[in-house]
């Protein structure tokens, strides 16, 4: 795991860090940036702009907390920026809130400045170009994107080290020194070129953010250092090395002596002393603009001309106990050595092919947008090409796409699709709806929609926010009728309806209902018919009932009135 944390739950993919980052040291993967610790220098943009907080550094509070629970003697070198904070009403009660933490002693760092100043101006004695090394950020930049000046490095340590040093050679290997300051690059110093002077690096954000914690649990009272510096306090400064160590005494000419802060400014000057279109002695090169005071880790949101102020207004306080720093024999030399970077850049037709994955097959279609970080196409071509970056992550591209897609599914829609605005001018008008409604072939974009249907469904829904659902239309001038579903969209300020045609199965459920009445008055005509056939057959069946009747009965008379008289006959 690398030195700045990416939290997977907090990322958005939005890109924004890799805008951000000077030196294009994130990829993305799976939605997920991730930082590529071969690359990155640890400036801290990343982390700065992020703005779901999900990139941090290594943490060593817990380590600090340990080192002053076990015991241990504690020293904090304090990074004299700490002058131009603003979370305290003075600087000092940082220094109180430290001691009622449990710390010893607490120290400038700018002590150490002082030592590393004056091994600067010895150098310029002897060297024909010096970069300072004081600030990691630069160191880092130099080894990996500039490795031909890495040369001209000042071969010695920083004064965060050499004040670490400082502080074992004399309170002993075994207290526990840890470095308070903005940079969050000083984390890896302390790791890769510390060798043991420095135990802890904590930034003024972590600090701040751990007495936040604590709230009221620390009364901080004003206590100045136990030890700070005379002539290193403006050393956080764009020009601070140079006053420190008497450079812009020396007789040199002004265009030898260069000072820069800020990525871009050194990165310009590191190409033309490649081009040779610039030749200087000394360089004093700062990663953050401002210096120090615009480190990414200062902690506060004031801007640098108001921390600059602060720092100002307290320089020449707090030195009662200052007692001159000399480096009393630790070592200060340093060897720095470039650091090979697997990055490499495709031939012309791998970019192209590259870059038609997103349909640009020609500079015209090159947009250069930067929205997905990077600053060309090209250069984000060459990110695929080494796998930091993917294809989909053009904006332009994915859009259309998008829209594409959006608009191939709205228009091979067999249903009308129409869009309004709350004033009721159409956005969109798909080309079923045009079938329906523009017989005149108009462009329906922009007009009113008055001007082919009335609008009043609709704006019965945007005013009362309410959908109107499976709603039966007809259209007699379109000899059309409709099933409609019409709903508002507030957040988009629009209102969309949903038509579909049914004046082909209204017709034919029309034509069966007539079929049916139809059928079911031949059928109630039959019945009645059946009813009067059915009575005039009862009728006359009533009649020839009564005559057999009769005559039945006679015929019964006849036949008893003979047997009668046949058993008369026979007594």
């Amino acid at each position: 795991m690398g030195l700045v944390i990416t939290s997977e739950a907090k990322c958005r993919d939005c890109y924004k860090c890799i805008r951000y980052c000077p030196v294009k040291a994130i990829g993305i993967k799976d939605g997920q940036a991730w930082v590529d610790e071969d690359r990155c220098i640890l400036c801290g943009r990343c982390i700065e702009a992020c703005p779901q907080n999900a990139k941090k550094t290594e943490q060593y509070l817990d380590k600090f907390k340990n080192y002053i629970a076990s015991g241990n003697k504690v020293v904090v070198s304090l990074a004299p920026s700490y002058l131009a904070s603003g979370y305290f009403s003075t600087p000092w009660k940082l220094v109180g809130a430290l001691k009622e933490l449990g710390v010893d002693v607490v120290e400038e760092t700018a002590i150490g400045a002082e030592v590393i100043a004056d091994e600067y101006r010895d150098l310029l004695n002897k060297k024909e170009l010096i970069i300072s090394s004081c600030c990691p950020t630069v160191v880092n930049l130099v080894e990996k994107y500039f490795p031909g000046l890495c040369d001209y490095l000042a071969p010695v340590i920083s004064p965060m080290i050499a004040h670490g040093r400082l502080i074992k050679q004399e309170m002993g290997e075994n207290c526990r020194v840890v470095f308070i300051g903005p940079c969050y690059a000083k984390k890896e110093e302390a790791l890769t070129r510390g060798e043991g002077s420095i135990d802890a690096v904590l930034t003024f954000e972590e600090i701040f953010n751990y007495l936040d914690r604590l709230n009221q649990d620390i009364p901080p009272r004003n206590i100045f250092p136990d030890r700070t510096s005379n002539r290193a306090r403006r050393f956080p400064l764009p020009g601070g090395a140079l006053r420190t160590g008497g450079l812009n005494e020396l007789n040199i000419k002004p265009d030898d002596i260069v000072s820069i802060s800020g990525l871009e400014d050194c990165m310009e000057t590191f190409r033309d002393i490649e081009k040779g279109l610039i030749k200087p002695r000394f360089i004093e090169a700062m990663a953050c603009r401002g210096g120090c005071l615009g480190g990414p880790a200062m902690g506060e949101d004031a801007g640098i001309l108001a921390r600059k102020q602060r720092l100002y207004n307290n320089l020449n306080r707090g030195q009662q106990s200052c007692r001159g720093a000399n480096n009393k024999g630790i070592i200060v030399s340093w060897s720095y050595t470039p650091r090979e970077i697997d990055y490499k850049v495709p031939d012309e037709e791998e970019i192209k092919r590259i870059l038609a994955l997103t349909g640009k097959t020609s500079p015209e279609d090159e947009t250069n947008c930067g929205g997905c970080g990077y600053p060309s196409c090209r250069d984000k071509a060459i990110a695929v090409y080494n796998g930091l970056a993917n294809p989909e992550m053009c904006i332009p591209y994915m859009r259309e796409k998008a829209e594409s897609l959006s608009h191939a599914v709205v228009d091979s829609t067999l249903n009308g699709i129409i869009i309004v605005d709350k004033d009721m001018i159409i956005q969109d008008f798909n080309p079923a709806a045009n079938r329906m409604f523009n017989r005149r072939d108009i462009k329906a974009k922009g007009k009113p929609l008055s001007t082919f249907i009335d609008p009043g469904d609709y704006i019965d829904v945007w005013e009362n926010q309410e959908m109107i659902t499976d709603n039966c239309k007809q259209y007699p001038q379109y000899e059309l009728i409709t099933r409609e579903t019409i709903y508002p969209l507030p957040k988009y300020g629009v209102v969309i309806g949903i038509i579909t045609d049914v004046t082909e199965e209204e017709k034919t459920r029309a034509e069966i209902d007539n079929m049916r009445q139809e059928a079911l008055d031949r059928a109630s005509q039959v019945i009645k018919e059946q009813m009067r056939v059915a009575q005039e057959i009862a009728g006359l069946l009533g009649e020839s009932t009564a005559d057999t009747k009769a005559t039945l009965l006679e015929l019964k008379e006849i036949i008893g009135q003979r047997e009668a008289k046949t058993n008369g006959d026979e007594s």
